[in-house]
């Protein structure tokens, strides 16, 4: 899929824009070389830096080719739309034959070519800088008095990699325990490549801080680079927990809430013996506990909820990354994308990211973010905490 995918999106973009238009031959075969060339990502990344997922290969070339693919992508949105306007245009003139005529021109397409050129540079700068902080307030009617205020750090989709190394985990991590967070919780995807390439620039994540500890669970991610060896890693070389199917209870003046986190579904491919089990993560919490869940997608948020939890927390889906795009990953995620849920009565958030991966560059209306949760026992106490 990921391979024909970008060479549809050549061929239509060539047939239906370029194809078309009066220019010589050299010139329409030297655009076709060019849209193909952009189409070939996964060929190049795979072929030339040895992985589709992480390429070991220099930022700027990773960038590079980031921005051409992605400039080919919305100069496909472009062609479509116009396509399905002619298309309305042509029906309309059935019953008025004065409806106007879209013709084929050369400016149409340069303006087309420079939208989606710039769009394309904006798009990958928003994907590649450092996360906004994003304040959100969280009602939770069981939470007891001695959390009401509680600070959760959520940070999921870090995605470091060849294209965001040390340096930008370190500052990451330094504009995370800027916050003060109680507790900071990872919902999964933190690398794209082997513990052997990327320990090095994994291991500023290790100075993140906070009083009640760090945990997390693995994403899909992980398990493309061995899982096994990616959570000794972070739970021995960066003191961050991974809750595989299991809890942890945090402790504050007598009470207790308690963090749960389930394996991914990847597991059922690359290491079905940890397969999510929601029920075993949450099993043993006291049922007046409120509980909250880590599952880095966010599609088996009705299993969670029946199983017990009152908040899930997932990353995933990037928030969609580019408007319209985000109706088809909403689609494949059991119909969560980004914000705020209410699912048979669990609260259910799923972020947009702190990150992205290096098959899709593009932010376009989705920032990246790290999430400040301040959970509440009411609404009147979540307004006294003046949310954002």
């Amino acid at each position: 899929m990921f391979r024909l995918i970008p060479l549809a999106l050549f061929v239509y973009v060539w047939l239906r824009l370029v194809l078309p238009l009066p220019l010589s031959i050299p010139v329409k075969a030297a655009l076709a070389a060019l849209f193909c060339a952009a189409s070939l990502k996964q060929q190049f990344f795979t072929g030339i830096g040895g992985n589709f997922f992480s390429p070991e290969l220099p930022k700027w070339l990773i960038e590079l080719y980031g921005v051409v693919f992605a400039a080919l992508f919305l100069l496909f949105a472009f062609t479509l739309l116009r396509d399905i306007l002619l298309t309305a245009l042509a029906a309309a003139r059935i019953f008025f034959p004065s409806a106007p005529r879209l013709p084929h021109s050369v400016g149409l397409a340069l303006l087309f070519a420079a939208v989606a050129l710039s769009a394309a540079l904006y798009g990958t700068y928003e994907a590649q800088r450092l996360p906004r902080v994003k304040e959100q307030t969280v009602v939770l009617p069981r939470l007891p008095a001695a959390f009401d205020g509680y600070k959760i750090a959520l940070l999921c989709d870090i995605h470091i990699s060849a294209s965001r190394r040390g340096d930008y985990a370190e500052a990451l991590v330094k504009r995370v325990n800027a916050l003060s967070p109680d507790l900071i919780l990872i919902a999964g995807d933190f690398i794209d490549g082997v513990v052997s390439e990327r320990s090095a620039d994994m291991a500023p994540l290790a100075a993140l801080s906070a009083p009640d500890g760090i945990y997390g669970v693995l994403g899909n991610h992980e398990y493309y680079f061995n899982a096994g060896e990616w959570r000794a890693f972070i739970e021995n070389s960066l003191g961050i927990k991974i809750l595989l199917n299991e809890h942890a209870a945090i402790e504050r003046e007598g009470e207790n809430i308690a963090v749960a986190g389930v394996a991914d579904l990847a597991a059922l491919r690359f290491a079905a013996e940890e397969a999510p089990n929601a029920e075993k993560a949450l099993s043993g919490i006291p049922s007046d506990t409120v509980r909250i869940m880590l599952d880095h997608q966010p599609g088996a948020a009705k299993r969670n909820a029946a199983a017990g939890a009152d908040l899930q927390l997932s990353g995933h889906t990037h928030g969609g990354m580019v408007p319209g795009l985000s109706a088809l990953v909403k689609k494949f995620n059991g119909g969560y994308v980004n914000g705020w849920y209410d699912v048979d009565g669990m609260k259910l958030y799923v972020s947009p990211g702190t990150g992205i991966w290096n098959g899709f560059l593009l932010r376009l209306g989705v920032p990246s973010e790290i999430t400040l949760l301040r959970l509440a026992p009411t609404a009147a106490a979540a307004d006294k905490e003046a949310p954002l």
